[in-house]
């Protein structure tokens, strides 16, 4: 059985995108799914690249970027909206999912980028621990996101990321095979299909 691990950062409305359509892929593929969380504006930062990439974008490239993103939610038949906060802090929503069960992330995952880009609510204490309450997390691990171990697994996760090669959000990997982008999901599955 395949692994198909997915890095992100709930700050990406492109990972949001992506992460409305991993599960389903993993289940038909038979892939075994693997919620890689990192942040983003630190790996950004390590390569190089600007923090919010769409803000140097040239007006033009900018307004299709968000063009784009509403086509693709409008046919995956999801909703997104775009965050008043953006563009967002999500360390700490970054650090509760590393601190989630395994069994519990995907269902956690998916409640707090909707939390972000559906209902944008801000990922703060608050909002966090009712994310929890929603995904069947204990709300109490909310309380351990400064714990020093936990800032480190983040840092961690991150350091990873850039060590593998990843430079944005999403990124999947299959074995050593990576692809970049919610659109390269297709890729993905085709690959996770016909590879070997």
């Amino acid at each position: 059985m395949a692994t198909l691990e997915f890095y992100f950062d709930f700050s990406s409305p492109f990972a949001y995108l992506g992460s409305t359509q991993v599960r389903g892929l993993a289940e038909r593929t038979g892939a075994t799914l693997v919620y890689k969380p990192m942040f983003l504006g630190g790996l950004f930062r390590a390569i190089g690249t600007p923090d919010v990439p769409m803000a140097v974008m040239s007006d033009a490239k900018r307004d299709h970027a968000r063009l784009d993103l509403k086509r693709y939610a409008a046919m995956y038949g999801v909703e997104l909206k775009w965050p008043r906060g953006f563009p967002l802090m999500t360390v700490d929503a970054l650090r509760l999912t590393m601190l989630a069960p395994e069994a519990r992330r995907p269902d956690l995952v998916d409640r707090i980028f909707r939390l972000c880009w559906v209902e944008d609510t801000l990922p703060k204490a608050e909002a966090l621990v009712a994310c929890c309450a929603d995904a069947g997390v204990d709300p109490a691990l909310v309380g351990r996101v400064k714990e020093p171990e936990v800032k480190k697994a983040v840092i961690d996760a991150t350091e990873e990321a850039k060590a593998r090669g990843v430079f944005g959000a999403p990124t999947y990997f299959v074995g050593d095979e990576m692809f970049w982008g919610q659109d390269r999901a297709v890729l993905v599955e085709h690959h996770l299909t016909h590879a070997g």
